[in-house]
């Protein structure tokens, strides 16, 4: 057998076995994601599976400005976890947004899926690196035929509180600090 037929040989094993590591690396990587999101899917849900945070831009003097901005969390089906965002006003609650994040089978990654109140539509990405930690990353399209980057960095802080920070990019596309939420565990009605 000559060296260049034994190179080849050895080339081809060395492919093979690099891709069956990628794909056992994949499929860990797949089922940790998938496992993170049942934890963080259950604490989000678990007893009234709605959250408050405080409006810290609320205006009294503005009767359609927030005093609060809840989040309600469903799980319809195991593959699935809703979301809508209201405002707490002072005499009612709206709907401001609705969205979704579910596994994306062939894509092999949590999508999230969001429509506003604006005619606005948001798609994007979930990540679930551990079971208290989920960071969404999207492109947020407005009516009017603009589009901006949009990421959230979610984190567990305890069994009834949970934080938000959200970001922007800046024009020489970097993430910039948008805003930070602190999220209350409703009581169940």
């Amino acid at each position: 057998m000559n060296i260049n037929k034994l190179n080849s040989i050895s080339l081809f094993f060395i492919v093979i076995i690099s891709g069956l590591f990628q794909i056992h690396a994949q499929t860990e990587n797949d089922e940790s994601q998938r496992a993170h999101f049942e934890k963080i899917a259950n604490y989000l849900t678990q007893g009234s599976g709605k959250w408050t945070g405080e409006n810290k831009k609320y205006n009294p003097d503005n009767p359609k400005s927030p005093k609060a901005f809840g989040l309600w969390f469903e799980r319809p089906i195991k593959n699935l976890l809703t979301i809508k965002i209201v405002a707490y006003q002072k005499d009612s609650t709206i709907i401001s947004s609705q969205g979704i994040f579910s596994w994306h089978p062939i894509k092999k990654q949590f999508i999230h899926v969001t429509a506003d109140r604006g005619d606005g539509f948001s798609e994007g990405i979930s990540e679930f690196p551990n079971d208290s930690t989920f960071i969404s990353t999207m492109i947020v399209y407005r009516p009017n035929g603009a589009f901006f980057d949009h990421k959230d960095e979610n984190f567990i802080v305890s069994e009834n509180v949970h934080r938000n920070t959200s970001f922007g990019k800046d024009e020489q596309g970097n993430w910039i600090e948008k805003g930070r939420w602190t999220w209350t565990r409703d009581p169940e009605e």
